[in-house]
């Protein structure tokens, strides 16, 4: 009787939980919006947590925690973790013992996989990093789903091992690999990068290699953390893994744990949300050269105010034979290619900028504000001003205020 008298007395109190969850990044950050939202529904709770990063160590003060109940979600072995007492712990650290809760890697990698089969790519790469579970997870679940469908998956194996910061040694050197790696594959390409940091190194791959994103190889990444995918060039596209649920599952899992309930055998994979699709897979794949080229040189020129004669002189093919190829291949001509290209860059500097009409139109390709206006309106049903009033209400704030 002693034993569940102390736990009633125990839960006479908010439990008190410490949170050992990386915070410099949004996929850690995820976790502990899920963890709030099963405190807030079932708690009250109160927790002590602290920034972290993947390079730290364990925190000291883990060896001396008396608390309820702790989540560890660190890239540490975890016999590292040794509190004075038995504490209740949820483990989501799938790099070291067997985690309770977790992505579901395989079908992370699964789902990028269906989004460039969806694309017409009949040809992939996976481009990882070595020794990392979940890694291989991605990598299992893409390469079967490509064979699946009969098609094969080249695996990146010029890789050194990577730190949990991933920054690998020696990075120019494996940058000149990887670049001549991606030369060699065939094209069009679908190409999946383990998290999106290895996308942003693809990226650079491609580039150096002189290969065209995404007329010739689409990239896309994992974990959908967005300012990274924005800053990219061009912005990549990402699985988005339900981090917040990882979080929420694991919190509701400690206060079973805290209650006395002993924890399950096996993990609980939490599948992704969906794909945020970006510029870097928004493509079908081409296999005519001139058009990825001139997809190439449109999508890097067309708000400097080109037109189909600039494009036509850069690939040095007919007019016929272009346009014809065009209409083949994405179903457009260059003239109505170059324009939703202008108009997807004045929909983007009207939703996360505050500039002028007037910088709007010559920063989007056009010699004058009232045309842009009109074009605009004709392809989205709404005026400029309407566009960018609904997306500032979308965001929480009044551009006028």
């Amino acid at each position: 009787m002693a034993e569940p008298l102390k736990l009633a007395v125990a839960r006479c109190r908010p439990p008190h939980v410490a949170l050992v969850v990386q915070t410099s990044m949004a996929y850690g950050r995820r976790i502990l919006e899920g963890v709030s939202r099963y405190a807030r529904e079932n708690g009250p709770w109160t927790f002590y947590f602290e920034p972290r990063s993947r390079q730290d160590p364990l925190p000291a003060w883990l060896a001396s925690w008396d608390g309820d109940g702790i989540i560890l979600g660190v890239s540490k072995a975890r016999r590292e973790v040794r509190p004075a007492r038995r504490v209740p712990t949820v483990d989501l650290d799938d790099q070291g013992g067997r985690p309770h809760v977790q992505s579901d890697h395989r079908a992370i990698g699964a789902l990028a996989a269906e989004h460039l089969l969806e694309r017409g790519f009949k040809r992939f790469a996976f481009f990882g990093y070595p020794g990392f579970r979940w890694s291989v997870g991605n990598y299992d679940g893409f390469a079967e789903r490509v064979r699946r469908e009969g098609w094969e998956c080249r695996l990146y194996r010029g890789g050194q091992q990577a730190s949990w910061g991933h920054q690998l040694p020696a990075w120019d050197q494996e940058m000149e690999t990887a670049s001549r790696w991606v030369a060699s594959l065939p094209k069009p390409l679908g190409l999946m990068a383990c998290n999106d940091f290895r996308g942003i190194q693809a990226l650079e791959a491609c580039r150096r290699a002189g290969v065209s994103v995404p007329e010739e190889v689409a990239v896309v990444g994992a974990d959908d953390e967005t300012l990274a995918c924005e800053l990219a060039d061009p912005p990549l596209s990402s699985v988005i893994p339900d981090c917040r649920s990882i979080g929420y599952q694991a919190a509701s899992l400690l206060d079973r744990m805290m209650r006395g309930e002993r924890p399950p055998r096996t993990t609980l994979m939490i599948p992704p949300l969906g794909v945020a699709v970006r510029q870097s897979t928004e493509i079908t794949a081409i296999e005519e050269p001139c058009v990825a080229e001139a997809l190439r040189y449109i999508r890097d020129n067309a708000c400097l105010g080109i037109r189909v004669d600039d494009v036509l002189e850069h690939v040095a093919v007919s007019r016929s034979k272009l346009q014809r190829r065009f209409r083949e291949a994405i179903g457009r001509t260059i003239h109505e290619t170059i324009a939703r290209e202008r108009l997807r860059r004045v929909e983007q500097l009207l939703a996360e900028t505050d500039l002028s009409y007037e910088a709007v139109a010559a920063r989007s390709g056009f010699a004058y504000l009232g045309y842009m206006s009109t074009v605009f309106r004709q392809a989205t049903g709404v005026t400029p001003a309407a566009y960018r009033q609904q997306h500032a209400r979308d965001r929480g704030f009044d551009p006028s205020a």
